[in-house]
């Protein structure tokens, strides 16, 4: 008799729900919600959601604007201007045997004679600027002077052409400018242009001054100011005439398939042409893209502690949720309710806050990065101003560049936070004492 009527109690007794059930995310659902006695709560939980969401956002748009400053000014740098420098105390004067023996190197896709000298230059204005002078063939297979932006399309060769650009004596009299060069000396295509440089004749009181009159074959626009509106081109034969170079050149330009292996290649490189001093694009600008990197990492701390405010207004909202459930609480308990179930519900509904609000924010920050150019063109037209001025920050728009690895880290951190500010009061809730909270109901 005992036995059966044990049986039976076990089988009229409810069984305590599985974790995190349909009943536990109905009710934290429900909680979510406005409360009996007003809007408070759920207004709470809408200023914790757009908190988790803004933050989100922000630092997915500050970090994809700060990879595609990176990124562009690399590609453009890169594209511009070698990998690896090849120099000697005296000009080089074997430098066509050295190039056939560089381009012997594994992973060395061209290399590149070159002089390199500031000049002054005269048109309608004066202003200085930085020659160089290369092989006509060379300046042709420069991407981001003869060629065309893969993202939109458009010719970096803005006016005139490099078809002429080296052909007659000693390499003719034809050069290249930057959009900004050209303009800021007044000068079309056509147009003379006068250089002067100090390396002329040697003679006992030093170089002479050298001054010659070219023609303006061809204006290019890279799409970095700093480019644009310093550097030019001269046939290779003509900067040897014109800086008293001889037959001989200032250093070897080397470009390789993937210049993060640069340090690599340039083991090999040395190996190749002993005696040379060999530097790399890295050693060229290693303080420039240190000061970037120690910026981003700064910047990405600094986020993710906004972040963590944000989140941190999830704890208010359960706080005050718990208060204002004190009876439902209690209610539940004396149902069966466990108190690893009550921990589960008031789990659920702040971390339904963080998620929801993750997914709002790199939904948010995708939107906003993908139209940034037409966001900022917008508000500089709105506003009357220039946001975005590109002799300040070098570039023709806004660059902006998502890394899938950077948005995981971002949502894996906003998460991350959201669960663990979650812990605390929904851990006060199941420690309720039903009766005590019943005493006053």
């Amino acid at each position: 008799m005992a036995l059966a009527a044990t049986a039976a109690q076990s089988r009229l007794s409810p069984k305590p729900a599985r974790p995190f059930s349909f009943f536990e995310w109905m009710v934290a659902r429900r909680y979510l919600g406005a409360t009996g006695a007003g809007k408070g709560v759920s207004l709470i939980s809408i200023i914790a959601f757009l908190g988790i969401m803004l933050a989100v956002a922000t630092l997915i748009i500050v970090m994809s604007v700060m990879q595609g400053f990176r990124s562009k000014l690399l590609g453009q740098l890169l594209g511009v201007n070698g990998h690896i420098f090849i120099q000697s105390p005296e000009p080089i004067a074997d430098y066509t045997a050295l190039a056939e023996r560089l381009m012997k190197v594994p992973g060395v896709i061209s290399a590149t004679p070159l002089i390199q000298s500031p000049v002054y230059a005269t048109g309608r204005s004066e202003t200085g600027l930085i020659i160089r002078g290369m092989r006509a063939d060379d300046i042709r297979a420069l991407n981001y002077i003869a060629g065309v932006d893969p993202e939109t399309g458009r010719s970096h060769l803005v006016d005139g052409s490099f078809e002429t650009f080296g052909a007659g004596e000693r390499g003719g009299d034809e050069i290249a400018l930057g959009s900004r060069l050209a303009w800021s000396l007044g000068l079309a295509v056509g147009d003379p242009v006068t250089l002067i440089s100090g390396r002329g004749a040697d003679t006992p009181f030093g170089p002479t001054l050298r001054k010659k009159t070219y023609r303006l074959g061809a204006i290019f626009e890279v799409g970095n100011s700093e480019y644009d509106g310093f550097i030019g081109f001269m046939p290779l034969e003509q900067a040897q005439l014109f800086f008293n170079f001889g037959e001989a050149v200032e250093q070897i330009e080397v470009k390789i398939a993937d210049p993060e292996r640069v340090k690599e290649v340039a083991r090999l490189v040395a190996e190749a042409v002993p005696g040379k001093d060999i530097r790399d694009w890295q050693e060229q600008n290693q303080s420039y893209f240190n000061a970037l990197q120690t910026e981003r990492s700064v910047m990405r701390l600094i986020l993710f502690l906004i972040i963590a405010v944000a989140a941190l207004n999830i704890v208010t909202g359960l706080i005050m949720l718990v208060k204002d459930k004190t009876g439902d609480i209690a209610v539940l308990r004396t149902m069966g309710a466990t108190q690893g179930s009550i921990l589960r519900i008031f789990f659920i509904s702040g971390s339904l806050i963080g998620i929801l609000g993750t997914l709002a924010g790199v939904v948010l920050g995708a939107v906003f990065v993908w139209n940034i150019d037409s966001i900022e063109r917008f508000l500089s037209f709105a506003l009357n101003t220039d946001l975005f001025p590109e002799d300040v920050y070098y570039f023709k728009g806004i660059p902006a560049e998502m890394q899938r690895g950077e948005v995981l880290l971002i949502v894996g951190w906003s998460l991350f936070m959201s669960f663990v500010t979650t812990i605390y009061p929904a851990w006060r809730a199941a420690r309720l004492d039903p009766v005590e909270a019943l005493r006053y109901e």
